[in-house]
């Protein structure tokens, strides 16, 4: 009857605004991310790059994965994907750094994603130079944002969704339609976590 939970085109938005924040110079970026059949996925990386390139909100819009995309400040070099191989996808973010020399941001676009980055970006003794942007609330993650070495990720609100899916259901036990979103979505927001709101 429904979709209940979170637009991932705006999530990655927020995901872009996070990088922009942090790395306010402008530079190369790299996107790391599980795979690109999966529709949140998909909209994740789109709304990165359209928040980063500073494009109109277009949900709709699909830039292929190998091409290199830029404005003044930005450079998206590429999106590497591991197909959830855990191994792959530090070797990716190991990859990333070996060849773009003068790469100035990594982000993270599954949970699994931005710890690993960390681990590469760490071992290679680049951890301040690299700007790291996540997705979802790993702990190592959070822990990182907390040390400072990860800027900030984009979480998920599921408490929402499980409070928001029973209410409705509840109602339409009892014959109640009025709670259906008029356009088949209850959109429950993202929220961008920083050092400063990490602890909340």
């Amino acid at each position: 009857l429904c979709y209940i939970g979170m637009d991932n085109y705006r999530a990655g938005r927020l995901c872009g605004q996070l990088l922009k924040e942090a790395l306010p110079q402008g530079g190369e970026i790299m996107i790391l991310v599980g795979r690109l059949e999966q529709d949140n996925a998909r909209r994740r990386r789109q709304g990165f790059i359209d928040e980063v390139l500073d494009r109109s909100y277009d949900p709709g819009r699909h830039d292929p994965p190998g091409r290199i995309l830029e404005n003044e400040k930005y450079v998206v070099v590429g999106t590497l994907t591991d197909q959830f191989d855990r191994a792959k996808a530090k070797a990716n973010a190991e990859d990333a750094m070996s060849r773009f020399p003068e790469l100035a941001g990594m982000v993270g676009l599954f949970a699994y994603n931005p710890p690993l980055i960390l681990e590469a970006v760490r071992q290679a003794d680049r951890v301040g130079e690299i700007v790291i942007v996540a997705f979802d609330e790993d702990s190592q993650t959070l822990q990182a944002i907390r040390d400072g070495e990860i800027y900030g990720t984009v979480v998920q609100d599921p408490y929402n969704y499980g409070y928001e899916s029973v209410r409705l259901l509840a109602a339409l036990a009892t014959g109640d339609l009025s709670v259906l979103p008029a356009e088949g979505f209850l959109d429950i927001p993202a929220r961008q976590i920083r050092r400063d709101t990490v602890e909340d």
